[in-house]
């Protein structure tokens, strides 16, 4: 697959494993990378290292009217690297069902 044309988005990107992912698709001279997180300025230190190819946007997979929002604010991405995630402690036994069903993309 030939990435150097390509529009990223990378979910989760402003640490682990998503930020490796952002720094493989610059190796990889993907055209444009937009990079998430919940706190955009988490996202810094990400977008300093290749400013016009790194635009960093602030969206919780959480919230389902941002991530809607996600195609018209960004309609030219044709690869999605969806690593953002939600963590929940406790035991299942006694975690709200709200909790299980806490929607993300």
């Amino acid at each position: 697959m030939k990435l150097q044309n390509a529009t990223a988005l990378v979910t989760g990107a402003n640490r682990g494993i998503g930020r490796a992912f952002v720094q493989a698709l610059l190796d990889a001279d993907v055209q444009k990378i937009y990079a998430t997180a919940r706190n955009r300025n988490s996202l810094e230190a990400l977008t300093a290292i290749n400013p016009t190819r790194v635009i960093p946007l602030q969206v919780d997979v959480t919230d389902l009217n941002m991530v809607c929002q996600l195609s018209e604010k960004i309609p030219d991405v044709n690869l999605l690297i969806n690593n953002a995630g939600v963590l929940s402690f406790g035991n299942i036994l006694e975690t709200p069902v709200e909790t299980i069903h806490q929607p993300t993309i």
